[in-house]
């Protein structure tokens, strides 16, 4: 049996453990996975430990949608774009710490200044006049610009919902580009991880199952 279900995960795994022959859950927090054994037997009447079930943890489209984006140069457009398809998930922030409207900041980061020498005003998509090495070019926009974001979500299904820190840095060029990264990635990963592994032991606390931190290869 296999599943990306917790709740069914650990009805099944207690369905199949009895109190004579306890199951084994070993879980691997690291790839969000694990997996119950039902017959594994005893060291003097070793079971076959072919009859388990395992469960891999499903991403949320919104943590995806996060990961995709963590990192990478985006144009106005791109980043604009994806604030609107995500904003039911996030919160935007000035450099005074002040909540913004996600509007708001698609707004601002879609519509900027590139000063150059003869100072033009640029829409997204619209870099097309002719830009020398020796122009001096400063992106600042017409609107109060976002310089962080808060991503809240559940990560994956069946476990809590998590706040993601992201800053948001502009770099300039022949044209602005934007990049999003998330603040203490792996320090999340970690948290996600432990949840896991403490809900899982939490649902089988005094059941017939035993739980195991790491890997079982028969």
């Amino acid at each position: 049996m296999t599943t990306t279900s917790i709740e069914d995960f650990v009805r099944y795994s207690k369905g199949y453990a009895s109190a004579t022959e306890k199951a084994r859950c070993f879980i691997d927090a690291d790839h969000m996975t694990a997996r119950s054994v039902f017959n594994i037997g005893t060291l003097d009447n070793p079971g076959h430990a072919d009859n388990a079930a395992s469960i891999t943890l499903k991403q949320t489209a919104p943590f995806r949608a996060l990961l995709q984006i963590n990192g990478e140069r985006l144009k106005q457009k791109q980043i604009a774009e994806w604030l609107e398809d995500w904003s039911d998930y996030l919160l935007a922030f000035d450099s005074d710490g002040n909540t913004m409207q996600i509007s708001q900041a698609a707004q601002a980061v879609r519509r900027i200044t590139i000063q150059q020498a003869t100072q033009q005003d640029h829409e997204d998509g619209d870099f097309s006049g002719k830009k020398s090495l020796m122009q001096s070019i400063e992106a600042s926009s017409k609107d109060v610009m976002p310089v962080a974001f808060e991503f809240k979500y559940v990560p994956y299904e069946g476990l809590g919902e998590r706040a993601f820190s992201l800053r948001n840095s502009l770099l300039t060029g022949d044209e602005p580009r934007f990049v999003l990264r998330i603040v203490q990635l792996e320090a999340q990963e970690e948290a996600i991880a432990n949840e896991f592994r403490d809900m899982l032991i939490n649902k089988f606390d005094g059941e017939s199952v035993e739980t195991f931190i790491g890997n079982f290869k028969a």
